[in-house]
């Protein structure tokens, strides 16, 4: 196994087959070439060059329990407390060089949550997707291939469920069985980073009744797989990402993401890339699997990107002389404090976690989606901060290449440069406006707040349905006399050592109705 250099990544992209991409209706027929994907690009590569690096490196890289040698850590699954740590770190330090979406996290989180998941439906049902994921994460480990997970389908009306829809394909379903696999149609939306990935790793993004139970599939396909069509999705951005080196300045920074609508027509899936089949009973539990996961990294990610942020509001403040007054120092305090909250419950959810019988180490469910919540809502209030810093520049400033211009330039330098900082210059100050301002409003950064990782609503629900209401009750009543059984209510507390959550019993619960559900089947 060796890892990818970036160039060899780039070459082993330009390799893959003709695929449909299309964008403000034009076909594009090289993404690598294509401007407003570069910064997009350039962020992949960026990751593939960082595994590599002597600093950074060996928090990207595992050692491999499926192959020999080093990994890159988005391709295998986590197996420890360590790993858990370590994902949440490596997602802080890849948004605080990128100050975007690394492109791959969601592949990684669907190798995690996949892997012990695969394992409870071998048990169960003795099927045999688990090692048909072992073998598939083989092939991915060895050729140190990106992957990206498809989640979210468009959903139509959603106070119907999927099999109710005006179209049967608002949910991606499986429309055929056949002896060597299954053929899929639907559609995935909101896909970030797949146009630049090797692998497509597709999961369910609901929990699904017999009813429903052609939705209930999990399976990985190469990006190039014939049906697939892809249609970019457009930012405030994309124009000046595809300009040249004057213009891409108002881009406001090297790198960015993409989102794609991903469309799906009569696509093929042999059985040995087919790791859930129409096994809607345990649709549930994947998602659980898998957001657990998921949600660390938005803890980590958000609080990397505003370490960025901060940074930039910092160094505006600087550029205007503010930066001794009372309120700014408080109000990078507070900018600080956010940051690091998501990161301290990110690293306390990884921590927090349980060992799987598979090997595999799942997430504190409560405090990942905990952090979710969070995630969504802390970073909006730091961003109110910078914005306010900006003092007005970042809503109106010029463009690059005004500045840039013989004749009116010299006129903007004048007013642009910020003279309460000796030795900083009119396009320095142009730089880091146009970066708060992509932080903040230019970019996906702030879509991916609110939806990335799931949103607001479904961090709500998943925390009511994880927290342990009877033991909150049963302090509450003890503390005040209700209960007369103190001893009870201490063992409870001792045996949970101070968490809320059901954690590992819950999943176990899960399991053992499922269990007797297959017993009284078989009955």
């Amino acid at each position: 196994m060796t890892l990818k250099s970036s160039q060899e990544y780039l070459e082993s992209i330009k390799k893959r087959k003709p695929m449909e991409i299309w964008f403000r209706g034009e076909k594009i027929d090289d993404p690598t070439t294509y401007g407003p994907l570069s910064s997009s690009l350039n962020a992949m590569m960026k990751v593939y060059e960082l595994a590599q690096d002597s600093d950074i490196g060996p928090l990207m890289t595992v050692e491999s329990t499926l192959v020999n040698g080093l990994v890159n850590f988005y391709v295998a699954p986590l197996m420890s407390r360590e790993d858990a740590v370590k994902k949440t770190k490596m997602a802080r330090i890849l948004a605080e060089v990128l100050g975007c979406c690394s492109h791959r996290c969601t592949g990684s989180e669907a190798i995690s949550g996949l892997y012990p998941l695969t394992y409870d439906m071998d048990e169960i049902k003795g099927t045999d997707y688990h090692e048909r994921l072992k073998k598939w994460i083989k092939y991915v480990q060895d050729n140190d291939l990106a992957c990206t997970a498809t989640l979210t389908d468009p959903k139509g009306d959603r106070k119907l469920t999927a099999n109710k829809q005006k179209h049967p394909d608002f949910y991606l379903r499986i429309k055929e069985k056949r002896d060597d696999g299954i053929v899929i149609s639907g559609a995935k939306v909101n896909q970030t980073g797949i146009i630049f990935a090797h692998e497509v790793v597709i999961v369910p993004t609901n929990a699904f009744s017999e009813d429903e139970k052609e939705y209930a599939v999990a399976c990985a396909i190469p990006a190039d797989t014939p049906g697939m069509t892809y249609v970019l999705g457009r930012t405030p951005q994309d124009l000046r990402l595809a300009g040249d080196e004057i213009e891409k300045i108002d881009a406001g920074k090297e790198f960015a993401d993409h989102q794609a609508t991903v469309i799906f027509e009569d696509v093929f899936v042999p059985n040995e890339r087919i790791f859930m089949c129409e096994d809607y009973e345990f649709t549930p539990l994947l998602l659980e699997y898998f957001t657990a996961v998921h949600r660390i990294t938005a803890g980590g990610c958000k609080c990397g990107g505003l370490c960025m942020l901060t940074g930039a509001a910092d160094l505006a403040i600087e550029y205007i002389g503010a930066e001794k007054a009372g309120h700014v120092k408080n109000k990078l305090a507070e900018m600080v404090i956010k940051l690091e909250t998501l990161y301290a419950l990110s690293l306390a959810a990884g921590f927090e976690g349980f060992e799987h019988p598979s090997g595999a180490w799942i997430p504190n469910s409560l405090l990942a989606h905990c952090t979710k919540f969070q995630a969504t809502c802390l970073p909006f209030e730091d961003i109110a901060i910078a914005r306010e810093f900006l003092t007005g520049w970042g809503e109106t400033a010029p463009a690059a290449k005004d500045l840039f211009h013989p004749v009116i330039g010299p006129k903007l330098e004048k007013y642009f440069t910020p003279v309460a900082k000796e030795g900083a210059t009119a396009e320095d100050r142009l730089r880091v406006v146009r970066l708060i301002e992509h932080l903040c409003r230019g970019s996906n950064w702030t879509a991916m707040a609110i939806h990335g990782g799931g949103n607001m609503e479904a961090a709500r629900l998943m925390a009511y349905r994880h927290t342990d209401w009877n033991k909150l009750k049963d302090i509450a009543a003890t503390a005040c006399g209700v209960s007369k059984d103190k001893k009870k209510t201490y063992r409870k507390i001792a045996e949970r050592k101070g968490q809320i959550d059901f954690g590992e019993k819950g999943f176990k619960a899960y399991l053992d109705k499922l269990k007797k559900g297959k017993e009284e089947k078989q009955v």
